[in-house]
């Protein structure tokens, strides 16, 4: 179905970020082709639309905008958004997720990255696919989707809780989220609504979750020129020492953006690798740069691997190829 692309205000385009609005809007207009029969006139078909044309939604008769966005949905659509290409693996890390179903590789790529860290039940890690998203919890799916969660870590909690005290429900904030929050709302990722409250446990729709996707995790087409051989891509490319680490005999420990240790998570010299990075790293696979070490220094990355018996047979590498995906 060809036709022209629209903008139009509504009441529900106020309810969306003061900075997501104001980035939405445009003069311009494009003959695209869409698959979706419910979004010709709706306040995100612009972001919507960009998103199909960068392959991050699929073919489907209605795109369904104002329902609730499910977590499963959520961290599929930021994937693509992102250009990575997920992984194939014959396991999966969740519990609740089979490792032949659709889901398995953005949930599987996801966790590598940070973007989601499950909820642990004894030696279970669950995801809860299917589960609806809060704005506080999106908020922060998406600046570790971003890539940012190392500058979350910098936001101090006297700050974020004078910021959240400005708001009339601020104090409702889960803790979990409330530095997310805060460093979303400083750096505009996020406004309040409408009537000036943050309203964190409100669900998110389909098409505010295209609308965050779309102005913060795409990129421009001239960043897109290099790519890795599977297709995802990536900013930099960088050759440095690798070694592993374990801490098979003590499951409690987090990383020191207190992130749940597993496979995926690793250790940098934040002067060289930003915290909260995402990689790609040569014989390792999908990565974030979400812990640190007294000996890793420079060009040295330190791998999480599941058991000590792997850590040490893996030794020390030289010349190991990491790329930086952000």
């Amino acid at each position: 179905m060809m036709r022209k692309i629209l903008i139009l205000a509504s009441l529900a385009a106020m309810l969306m970020t003061g900075t997501a609005l104001a980035e939405a809007k445009t003069n311009d207009s494009e003959d695209v082709t869409t698959p979706y029969f419910d979004v010709a006139g709706h306040w995100a078909e612009t972001n919507i639309e960009k998103l199909y044309i960068a392959g991050a939604l699929g073919q489907m008769d209605a795109f369904r905008p104002d329902d609730p966005v499910t977590r499963g949905e959520l961290l599929t659509l930021f994937v693509k958004a992102k250009g990575i290409e997920p992984v194939k693996s014959t396991e999966s890390s969740f519990a609740d997720i089979t490792a032949g179903s659709w889901l398995a590789p953005y949930a599987e790529t996801a966790y590598r990255l940070g973007m989601v860290h499950g909820q642990k039940r004894g030696e279970r890690v669950d995801l809860n696919p299917n589960e609806t998203v809060t704005r506080e919890e999106m908020v922060s799916i998406l600046i570790r989707s971003m890539g940012k969660s190392g500058a979350v870590n910098t936001v101090n909690w006297t700050t974020t809780a004078q910021t959240l005290a400005k708001y009339q429900d601020g104090e409702s904030v889960q803790e979990v989220y409330q530095r997310p929050l805060v460093y979303a709302l400083e750096n505009r990722l996020v406004s309040p609504y409408g009537d000036g409250t943050l309203k964190p446990q409100v669900p998110i729709t389909r098409a505010e979750a295209a609308t965050y996707a779309a102005l913060h995790l795409l990129s421009p087409k001239e960043q897109k020129q290099k790519t890795l051989e599977n297709g995802t891509a990536f900013r930099e490319v960088m050759t440095v020492q690798t070694t592993a680490y374990c801490f098979a005999s003590d499951p409690t420990v987090l990383s020191y953006l207190e992130y749940p240790l597993h496979e995926g998570v690793v250790a940098v010299d934040p002067n060289v690798i930003p915290l909260g990075s995402h990689l790609y790293i040569e014989g390792y696979g999908y990565a974030v740069a979400a812990d640190i070490g007294g000996a890793v220094k420079q060009r040295h990355v330190d791998l999480f691997l599941p058991s000590l018996s792997e850590a040490e047979k893996y030794g020390m590498k030289q010349g190991v190829k990491v790329y930086v995906l952000d």
